[in-house]
């Protein structure tokens, strides 16, 4: 009984912290954003975001960019 709640506490936990990490993505300024190591010219853009498929229940999130420079284009995964 002490294990399905744990596993309960970490699934809503996790779920939490999917919903602040998505929320400080729309709010940060787009300014901010770095700079694309590939052309130096582009910013690059969160295109998406989800737990690492290995260390997801520690809250370690795997993140996929994408350069907005046209000629450029280059994805990038953290």
């Amino acid at each position: 009984m002490v294990r399905l709640f744990n596993m309960f506490r970490q699934a809503t936990t996790m779920d939490a912290l999917e919903e602040l990490h998505a929320a400080a993505a729309k709010l940060s300024p787009r300014s901010s954003r770095p700079t694309c190591e590939c052309c130096g010219k582009g910013k690059l853009e969160l295109i998406d975001e989800r737990p690492d498929p290995i260390f997801g229940v520690l809250g370690v999130i795997c993140q996929t960019l994408k350069c907005d420079s046209p000629e450029c284009g280059k994805l990038t995964t953290l």
